[in-house]
C-alpha cells in the first residue's frame, strides 16, 4: 500500500503526538489503522472507533494538512456503515452571494477536539470563542475559503467536527455563521456515498472534500488502513 501510494506523492509522516497504542512500536505510523477491533495476530491496542464521525477534513489541526488519503478496507461489516464524502467546491459554489462576501478573507481557528464529548445541546462541536487550548491540544488557523492549488477553484474549507473560532470576528455572529455552515455542508446533494466491501481502496482529495460516517454497532468488526500524502499550506 505504501509503495502504491508513493507513486502519487510524498507520504505524510503522522505527527509524533498521535495517541500511543495505534502502532505496536508506539511510533508515528505511515500506515494508520482505523478500527474498532485489532486483528488476532496483532498486538496493536486499537481505540474504539464506532461512534458517529461528523464532516471533517483530515489533519485540519496541522498547519499543513494532508493533500489526500488512500483508505483500504481490510474487514468491514456486511451492512455498513457507509462513508460519505462532501464536495466542498460545490458547497462553496452553491452559497448565496451575500454569504460568499461574508466569509471572504475570514480565518478560522480549529482545535484538535477529535473524539471530544464536549458538544452543544444539538450534538455539535462548540463555537470556541476565546477559549484557550487544553494541555497538549493542537490548534491551527486556516482560511475559511481556500484556493485549490491545482484547479484554482474556491473551496469551502470548513471542518464541522471540531471546536472552532473565527479569528477577529464578532462572537455572536461567528457562532451563527458556524452553525449555518455546519448545516450547509451536510446537504445530501453535496455528498458521494460509498458502501464498503472488503478489498476496496479509495482515494480522496483532502483539499476539496470533507467526509463523515454514522455510528455503527460496536460489536461489528471494521478495520481499515489509511495512508495520507503530504499537502501544502492552505491559501
Amino acid at each position: 500500500m505504501l509503495a502504491f501510494a508513493n507513486y502519487f506523492g510524498d507520504i505524510l509522516q503522522q505527527p509524533a503526538y498521535i495517541r500511543k497504542g495505534e502502532t505496536e512500536e508506539y511510533l508515528p505510523p505511515l500506515v494508520l489503522t482505523l478500527a474498532n477491533a485489532a486483528p488476532e495476530e496483532s498486538s496493536v491496542n486499537i481505540r474504539p472507533n464506532y461512534q458517529e464521525l461528523l464532516p471533517h477534513i483530515d489533519h485540519y489541526w496541522l498547519p499543513v494538512p494532508s493533500s489526500g488519503s488512500f483508505l483500504y478496507a481490510v474487514e468491514v461489516p456486511e451492512n455498513g456503515p457507509n462513508t460519505y464524502w462532501v464536495n466542498l467546491a460545490q458547497a462553496y459554489d452553491e452559497l448565496d452571494d451575500a454569504t460568499k462576501e461574508q466569509i471572504s478573507g475570514l480565518q478560522v481557528r480549529y482545535f484538535n477536539s477529535y473524539g471530544s464529548k464536549d458538544r452543544d445541546e444539538y450534538g455539535q462541536p462548540k463555537y470556541a470563542a476565546g477559549r484557550a487550548p487544553e494541555p497538549g491540544e493542537r490548534v491551527a488557523i486556516h482560511p475559511l475559503v481556500r484556493t485549490h492549488p491545482d484547479t484554482g477553484k474556491k473551496i469551502l474549507f470548513f471542518n464541522a467536527a471540531s471546536d472552532v473560532d473565527i479569528v477577529d470576528y464578532d462572537h455572536v455572529e461567528g457562532a451563527k455563521l458556524v452553525a449555518k455552515l455546519q448545516e450547509h455542508i451536510k446537504q445530501p446533494r453535496f455528498a458521494y456515498r460509498h458502501q464498503w466491501s472488503k478489498g476496496d481502496l479509495l482515494y480522496w482529495d483532502n483539499q476539496a472534500t470533507a467526509h463523515y460516517r454514522p455510528e455503527f454497532d460496536a460489536n461489528a468488526t471494521r478495520i481499515l488502513k489509511r495512508v495520507s500524502l503530504r499537502g501544502s499550506r492552505p491559501f
